[in-house]
């Protein structure tokens, strides 16, 4: 009796364990979810909606972020073989309303969208990206305190990709089919199929299996 007590004992602690193993594994995945990675292509492409940096560390790829000095909504981000996008749909940095932004890059070149301006101010810049290269962030949005030093930098909507080379489908790997019919296997091209038949003496001879017709006055011979 003594050892089956001491078995179930030790069952259920192990059971404990396990359960307590897997809790501390869900609360560790959702305290490292909160900070966001650019969405990344096997090719090569990348995007992501925000990252903020300084006062406030925090990013997302999809749906909205807060953080002590801005907010973010309508995230949104794409990738693909030489194709990149992500926009946001709405911006407020320090109170004040960036508006929304986005950015696509398609075969090595980018294009960036706003419905905001640019903003300079002692201790506020707004900075739009630029057209054409292969990589570009639709808006960066720094604050700075009086002696010049970045407190706060938030940027929204960035995107890289390449140009995917042509002609990269490989080959089928089997002979495609022509749909010519292949004839009698026993014949060649243009005779008629042959077939086997006996002599006198039990030899045996291939001789044309097409039907002669009939001369004039016999019967022809079916059997």
């Amino acid at each position: 009796m003594v050892h089956i007590a001491h078995r179930v004992t030790t069952r259920r602690v192990l059971a404990a364990a396990g359960v307590g193993g897997v809790l501390a594994a869900g609360i560790t995945g959702t305290v490292l979810s909160s900070s966001a990675s650019p969405a990344a292509a096997a090719s090569g492409s990348i995007a992501f909606g925000v990252q903020a940096s300084g006062n406030d560390h925090q990013s997302a790829n999809s749906g909205a972020v807060t953080g002590g000095s801005f907010s973010a909504e309508g995230i949104s981000t794409q990738t693909g073989p030489g194709f990149a996008k992500a926009s946001v749909a709405s911006l407020t940095v320090d109170h004040t309303k960036i508006g929304s932004v986005s950015a696509a890059c398609e075969q090595g070149v980018s294009k960036v969208t706003h419905s905001g301006a640019t903003q300079n101010t002692p201790f506020f810049h707004v900075t739009f990206g630029k057209d054409g290269g292969r990589s570009t962030v639709g808006v960066t949005v720094t604050i700075t305190d009086r002696k010049g030093t970045v407190s706060q930098t938030v940027r929204a909507a960035g995107v890289t990709c390449d140009k995917e080379e042509e002609g990269t489908t490989p080959p089928p790997t089997s002979a495609p089919h022509t749909g010519n019919p292949t004839g009698h296997p026993t014949s060649a091209p243009g005779h008629h199929p042959s077939t086997k038949v006996r002599t006198p003496g039990g030899k045996t001879s291939d001789r044309d299996a097409t039907p002669i017709a009939p001369r004039s006055g016999h019967q022809a011979v079916t059997g």
